[in-house]
């Protein structure tokens, strides 16, 4: 849920692994983007970044939110609670195939205090917005200020499997006074502990039956545990959003010409003279900042190896669409170089005097060939810029495909050739195999379930856009959102025109 934050006056979202969002310039697409981007950025830092050093392991902030925030609190722990604590734990590992379990009160009541604790974090969310949005103020998002100013919400269910609906919520606010974090948490907190995965993975099951161990070691344990579980739950609702983003920007193809220049000319005028203290220095965007620094990064990524789904990914846009080869050179200052290799030719081309076509699509290659990871977000803005409409139609094809090997992908676009193209890979699901021969790229298709479209809609009464899901039509063929309309209006034009000519 967002509302009241740039353009955007109200929009609900439940992003899927393809989510599209379409409609009018200044309607909020790339508001809404670089927002779950920022929000990407923030959960992922805080997963992973090193906080705690539990024997030889170095944990993130929300991994090991029971051992670093618990103690915040004040609560101690009883020798009944340390006790009831492992009881619960070994019945949970040894019948890991139950359904998931009520915690007792005693355990919820220490979770929820650690969940809780996540919202003292609300200055650095706080500095990521303002960071990958490229303003001084986060009050400059929001539309209207006031006291309501604009807010932001996620929700997610602790009890999915239960059947129950137990909604945990946490609500972000932007006002005058930046950006705050709250959580509404359920009156009942349930858990299964997935005892394979990393949450878990480090935790000293074998200590457990210990005999040897001091009250200080169990109190450690115990501490852990409830961080573990706390990380659980948190899972459930903001999980997805601790996976890595990627964000290609609408102006990539300038960037990939212009870095080297620009990066050149900064490293020869900082060498030479202090800038002018009345000088007035441009503040990139942290989207485009991430960007800049991921092609310099690629100088030494490029050598490490790859998945081989994934680089097949790449290999197959170089082939359908560039009918070419990416490469990397790296220079002597450590610095990426791209060039690009045409089918059939002994000499590369520097990307400056490639086709605009190849400028735009270089990044994605690069990116799945060298950066993006299963179960990581890819944002790409107007992935239509520059290419032929066939092409449109095959590089929404690759974008499924990337889809189907376990990436997930947002789009901004104006174009209907990529709603189309969506709508028969979703209608081409339907379809069995074995009745799908003859048809091209058969094998690429995407369930109802794992395509979402939103149209961003200029609202007069509400001034602003109000965005809403957009369902396949059938007769149509296509995610409706109004192309059809302005085809219709320049025939009626033509026809107006072609009628007063005729009239003379």
């Amino acid at each position: 849920m967002v509302s009241n934050f740039g353009p955007i006056a109200e929009a609900s979202i439940k992003l899927r692994p393809m989510s599209v969002f379409v409609g009018p310039s200044n309607t909020g697409k790339s508001y809404m983007a670089t927002l779950i981007y920022a929000l990407h950025r923030f959960f992922n830092d805080y997963f992973r970044s090193g906080s705690y050093e539990y024997r030889g392991i170095r944990h993130g902030l929300f991994i090991t939110g029971g051992i670093w925030m618990i103690p915040t609190q004040g609560f101690n722990l009883s020798e009944d609670d340390i006790e009831g604590l492992y009881c619960w734990a070994k019945k949970e590992n040894e019948y890991i195939e139950t359904p998931p379990s009520e915690l007792p009160k005693f355990m919820a009541t220490l979770v929820r205090a650690t969940l809780s604790g996540f919202v003292h974090l609300s200055k650095d969310l706080d500095g990521e917005i303002v960071r990958c949005f490229g303003v001084d103020k986060s009050k400059s998002l929001v539309r209207y200020l006031g006291e309501s100013g604009a807010s932001f919400s996620l929700r997610g269910n602790t009890s999915k499997e239960t059947g129950r609906n137990d909604p945990f919520e946490y609500n972000v606010t932007v006002t005058n006074r930046g950006a705050k974090a709250d959580a509404s948490l359920p009156n009942t907190l349930s858990s299964r502990m997935d005892w394979n995965n990393t949450l878990i993975r480090y935790f000293p099951w074998h200590l457990i039956d210990d005999s040897r161990l001091g009250s200080k070691e169990k109190r450690e344990i115990a501490i852990a545990l409830l961080g573990a579980l706390a990380s659980d739950i948190i899972t459930d609702t903001v999980g997805p959003l601790a996976r890595p983003a990627h964000y290609l920007p609408a102006d990539r193809a300038g960037v990939m010409h212009a870095h080297q220049v620009a990066v050149r000319g900064l490293i020869a005028g900082g060498s030479r003279t202090r800038p002018r203290r009345d000088s007035s220095m441009p503040v990139l965007s942290g989207v485009l900042g991430d960007f800049i620094d991921q092609l310099v990064a690629l100088a030494d990524s490029s050598r490490r190896a790859q998945d081989e789904n994934y680089d097949n990914l790449a290999h197959k846009l170089e082939q359908t669409l560039l009918r070419g080869a990416v490469r990397i050179e790296q220079l002597p200052i450590n610095y990426p170089s791209f060039v690009f290799r045409p089918n059939g030719w002994e000499r590369d081309l520097p990307l400056m005097n490639a086709s605009s076509m190849v400028s735009e699509l270089v990044p994605v290659v690069l990116y799945l060939r060298h950066v993006v990871q299963p179960g990581d977000l890819l944002i790409i803005e107007e992935p239509e810029s520059h290419l032929h409409p066939a092409m449109q139609v095959e590089f929404t094809r690759q974008l499924a495909a990337a889809v189907q090997s376990g990436i997930r992908i947002i789009v901004t676009t104006h174009s209907e050739w990529v709603l189309e193209e969506l709508a028969n890979l979703v209608r081409l699901s339907d379809l069995p195999t074995e009745q799908r021969e003859g048809i091209d790229d058969a094998d690429i298709a995407l369930g109802p379930e794992q395509v979402g479209a939103w149209f961003f809609e200029p609202s007069a009464e509400q001034s602003g856009s109000v965005v809403r899901e957009i369902s396949l039509d059938t007769e149509s063929a296509t995610f409706p959102a109004g192309f059809g309309l302005v085809t219709e209006s320049l025939y009626n034009r033509w026809a107006e025109i072609s009628s007063r000519i005729e009239g003379h």
